[in-house]
């Protein structure tokens, strides 16, 4: 499976709770720790930075989050799903506290240990946390009631890595939440599919007009790549595109797409000969339009 890799940015401004007296120690240990993983990353240093982190026990802290951070990336980077998982879920409960002001590190330790889990362990309990990374993402909005890139980033990523769970446990026969749980989940956050649809029903554009109802033509099929290279493989992708004024689909490209990358170039092709069909073909122009630029195709790769 691919190395993920995270460019996460501690926003150093950001005021945070101050050391408290009796932990600052603990804050010159974590300092001295992470100053020698980072000057050579061994086996040694990240042990004696996760010890001095575990022997921290109050408020984050500028040094604090900023260890952990870096602890989780470089294991991340590293492709270590076990310390993966340990410094992501270290990484979440350190930052609960100050999710609020730091949104886009907690949801991303959130969505490595749920990646790791299923990685390393491939659990049902990985899809649960992803379904909350999701649904955290989705209904995220910053202080201008905009939702920023990183969330809409990590949205898809998170939505592609539920629909690959699935697809695996589907095709393992194996026992793993089913989609009523999953939109349970997403409705505690105002994310779920039928909360998303009303919204998307209402939206208008310039001309004041809906999106049409109707359904895609998918001709030609789309199909399991072949070749030995690809057997067994499972994986999602998403697909924004846009549709012309015809139907046809036009501008494809790659929302999110996990955990591999071979089914891009498939996806892409194939949706490329795609088109939408009204359901009332008189009404377009009149009382709803084909035309969009927002449209979102899911894609689940599985053998059954």
């Amino acid at each position: 499976m691919p190395r993920l890799i995270f460019n996460v940015v501690l926003m150093l401004t950001i005021s945070l709770a101050p050391a408290a007296t009796a932990q600052a120690a603990n804050i010159n240990d974590i300092v001295a720790a992470q100053n020698a993983y980072h000057e050579e990353i061994t086996d040694d240093t990240r042990a004696n930075l996760v010890t001095a982190l575990a022997a921290y026990g109050d408020a984050p802290t500028v040094e604090t989050v900023k260890a952990h951070i870096s602890l989780m990336v470089n294991d991340t980077a590293a492709g270590n799903y076990e310390n993966m998982f340990a410094s992501a879920t270290a990484a979440r409960a350190h930052l609960e506290p100050v999710s609020e002001l730091l949104p886009k590190q907690y949801a991303e330790a959130r969505y490595i240990a749920a990646v790791a889990r299923f990685s390393s362990e491939l659990e049902d309990a990985a899809m649960i946390e992803m379904a909350h990374v999701e649904g955290f993402s989705r209904a995220y909005r910053d202080e201008t009631g905009e939702q920023p890139e990183w969330a809409k980033g990590l949205k898809w990523k998170a939505d592609a890595w539920g629909m690959a769970m699935d697809a695996y446990f589907e095709s393992a026969r194996k026992r793993h939440p089913d989609d009523a749980e999953i939109e349970q989940i997403l409705a505690s956050y105002g994310a779920d599919t039928s909360s998303l649809n009303a919204i998307a029903a209402t939206t208008v554009d310039e001309t004041g007009l809906p999106a049409c109802s109707g359904r895609m033509i998918q001709t030609p099929k789309m199909r399991y790549p072949a070749g030995k290279a690809m057997r067994g493989r499972f994986g999602a992708v998403i697909l924004g595109m846009a549709f012309d004024v015809e139907g046809n689909v036009i501008d494809p490209r790659v929302l999110a797409s996990v955990p591999f990358e071979e089914f891009d170039e498939k996806s892409m092709r194939t949706v490329s000969k795609w088109k939408f069909k009204p359901d009332e073909p008189k009404q377009v122009g009149t009382t709803c339009r084909i035309e969009r630029n927002d449209v979102v195709q899911p894609l689940v790769f599985q053998i059954r």
